[in-house]
């Protein structure tokens, strides 16, 4: 089996040496994918992919243990994913249209626990719930006349500040077509928060401090299992920004 090893270091203008690095095969997860009923889901299993996603950006992918069929789907609707270093949130990569309900494990939903084991430990009993029961947030953005804008990010975040983190899935941002109608599909039912911004830097939305500078100007969202909210937005300019 392929082994690597990954160790973060801070270099501060000065020479560091003795690192040693100790490779290992990581840790894995195995588990089930099943419909909301407990049966297999009607969608093309080679078009499904399980990932450990490390917390970490700086984790090289090509890491990952386990060859190409590694978090592949198999015929009897199982899974296995191997490689996987340090912290970790386990992530599933689905057709349009389908979006997680929960992955659960002894019964309580872990869809956005951070696990992190020992080389050589897998994280087993892995539910993967699956529905086609999608949510989504469309609308358009105009400016203060009221005509469409076609510039401009919206970002639908989570009103509860616990879920805002690195790769959430609470949080999510789309730019307007041409006509300046956006859609944003997938978001977990709940409670969140809408805005729209004339320039936000690339993933700047995953930064629990920016997402707290906006959130006063966000428009409440509510988001039930399959539902579909309409929600307009103007262009707002944060204070200080």
């Amino acid at each position: 089996m392929q082994e690597a090893a990954t160790l973060p270091i801070e270099i501060n203008g000065v020479d560091v040496d003795n690192i040693v690095l100790a490779t290992s095969s990581g840790w894995s997860a195995s588990g089930q994918i099943t419909d909301e009923n407990g049966a297999a889901p009607t969608l093309a299993r080679d078009r499904i992919r399980i990932a450990g996603r490390p917390l970490s950006g700086d984790t090289d992918p090509r890491m990952a243990a386990g060859g190409v069929d590694n978090g592949r789907v198999k015929d009897d609707w199982t899974f296995a994913v191997g490689g996987v270093f340090g912290p970790a949130r386990i992530r599933v990569t689905l057709l349009d249209g389908w979006m997680v309900k929960a992955i659960l494990r002894d019964g309580r939903d872990v869809a956005d626990t951070t696990f992190n084991l020992k080389s050589g430990e897998e994280l087993s009993g892995l539910q993967v719930i699956v529905t086609n029961k999608v949510t989504s947030v469309t609308g358009q953005l105009t400016d203060d006349k009221g005509a469409p804008l076609a510039d401009g990010t919206v970002i639908v975040f989570a009103a509860d500040s616990e879920k805002w983190a690195e790769d959430s899935r609470f949080v999510r941002s789309a730019r307007p077509d041409q006509q300046g109608q956006y859609q944003i599909k997938g978001l977990p039912p709940g409670e969140y928060l809408a805005i729209a911004v004339d320039y936000v830097q690339e993933g700047m939305w995953n930064d629990p401090e920016y997402l707290e500078s906006i959130r006063r100007y966000g428009q409440k969202v509510t988001l039930a299992d399959g539902a579909s909210q309409p929600i307009s937005l103007k262009i707002v300019t944060p204070e200080g920004q």
